[in-house]
């Protein structure tokens, strides 16, 4: 994620994806060919992206704070909601209607705007400290009144659980007192109505949204959770660590179903960026995508368990 030239605006489309032999998890083995960039931009120190749900945008976060949307098929921008200058840039999301997004920061705060914006340097309809530290991750719960935050705080409460449609100084609905040294990572799971965070310590939380309550932890890596991607079953979910590791875990029994050990290890040139999983993303037939520290973005399909031929595709 970064710095990188406008190239193309060739559109993109899933005839190009033809069954070869450069597509590995139709069974070949590891390859550093077979990808086409399509499009290349010259965006500095982007640390987060995220895409709309519905169209064709996507969200840009920076470490100097700055958040931008584009089209992808256009060079220039469309929009810049957040200037430099700011807070590093945690995380950044669309919610699911597509009409609101949120940015997380270094300091702790939330922000949240309406997507539909004209003009520029918008402000935010909302902003707070959700954590005193450090926000690390955020989600919509449900309708997008409701919001989640994994971070660092010092009493402790390092998930927590907000309800938007208050005032800032009364929005909290509930704190978890939980992840010592912060949290870093979650999910939403809204079919089950669980949450699933991650920490600094290694650490797996899964709360009952409904109930409040910590229904189980556990130590899932030695190291930081770095990334967490749930599937849209709600079947199973993924834990990337600051070591390069990946483990595939049941959602409700909470067993290990598969490991994969080093796939983006943090000895490397870009260990200054930082180290391990940066992102995980899990697509339709069990498809796992991870990006790592090390510079590269890898795609398998789970095997054995699934019955699903195993195989990596490295883009580097």
């Amino acid at each position: 994620m970064g710095s990188t030239t406008q190239t193309s605006t060739t559109h993109f489309s899933s005839s190009q994806l033809s069954n070869s032999s450069s597509m590995p998890w139709l069974g070949s083995g590891q390859t550093s060919t077979g990808a086409t960039v399509i499009i290349k931009r010259n965006l500095n120190n982007v640390k987060r992206m995220t895409s709309h749900p519905a169209h064709r945008y996507y969200l840009t976060g920076a470490q100097d704070g700055s958040v931008r949307m584009f089209e992808w098929n256009r060079p220039q921008q469309v929009i810049c909601f957040r200037q430099a200058g700011n807070a590093r840039v945690t995380r950044l999301y669309f919610n699911i209607q597509g009409n609101k997004l949120g940015v997380a920061d270094g300091e702790g705060y939330l922000s949240l705007w309406q997507v539909n914006q004209t003009g520029s340097n918008p402000k935010p309809y909302l902003s707070w400290q959700c954590h005193s530290k450090a926000a690390g991750d955020f989600a919509f719960v449900t309708s997008s009144s409701l919001i989640t935050t994994a971070g660092q705080s010092n009493d402790g409460r390092n998930v927590c659980l907000w309800d938007t449609l208050i005032s800032p100084h009364n929005s909290l609905v509930h704190g978890f007192v939980c992840h010592e040294n912060g949290a870093t990572v979650l999910q939403y799971a809204p079919k089950q109505q669980l949450l699933i965070s991650g920490g600094r310590k290694g650490f797996v939380c899964i709360f009952d949204i409904r109930q409040r309550q910590l229904l189980h932890t556990f130590q899932a890596h030695d190291s930081a959770i770095k990334a967490l991607a749930l599937d849209a079953t709600e079947d199973y979910f993924i834990t990337g660590s600051a070591e390069g590791n990946m483990k595939v875990w049941r959602l409700t029994s909470h067993g290990l179903i598969h490991s994969f050990t080093n796939e983006h290890a943090k000895q490397s040139i870009f260990r200054n960026i930082g180290t391990g999983i940066v992102q995980l993303e899990i697509r339709p037939t069990n498809r796992i995508f991870s990006c790592g520290a090390d510079g590269t973005l890898k795609t398998r399909v789970l095997p054995d368990y699934f019955n699903i031929p195993t195989g990596v595709f490295d883009i580097l």
